[in-house]
C-alpha cells in the first residue's frame, strides 16, 4: 500500500451508506460488500473528504481538532487515506478543484 503525498487531492466515494454512532461513524459499502466502523478521528477525515481536499490540509485540520503533533497526523492521516483508496471508497482526484483565484501574471 503506497501512501498518498501531502499534495495529493483526495475525495470520498458517494457510495457507502454512513450513520453517526456516538462520536464515530459506521459505513456500509454495498458495492464492495464491506462494513466499516470509524473512530472519531477517522470519522472527521471522512466527513472532510465530501469535497476534494489535499492530504496536507486534512492533516492540518486533524492537528487542530485533536491536538496531536503534525508528525503523528501526517502518518495517521496518510495511512488512513491509503486504506480508503485501497478499499475503493475514496480516490485520488485527478484534478485539483479550481479556487477561482489566479496565480498572478507574467510581468
Amino acid at each position: 500500500m503506497s501512501l498518498p503525498g501531502l499534495d495529493s487531492w483526495v475525495v470520498r466515494s458517494p457510495e457507502p451508506i454512513a450513520a453517526e454512532v456516538g462520536d464515530g461513524l459506521v459505513m456500509l459499502s454495498v458495492q464492495e460488500g464491506k462494513y466499516f466502523s470509524l473512530n472519531p478521528t477517522a470519522a472527521a477525515i471522512w466527513r472532510r473528504l465530501e469535497s476534494p481536499m489535499r492530504v496536507g490540509e486534512l492533516c492540518d485540520h486533524i492537528v487542530d481538532e485533536f491536538d496531536t503533533s503534525p508528525e503523528h497526523a501526517v502518518q495517521a492521516v496518510s495511512a488512513f487515506v491509503a486504506k480508503l483508496i485501497e478499499q475503493k471508497i475514496a480516490a485520488v482526484s485527478p484534478m485539483q478543484p479550481s479556487s477561482g483565484k489566479g496565480r498572478g501574471s507574467d510581468d
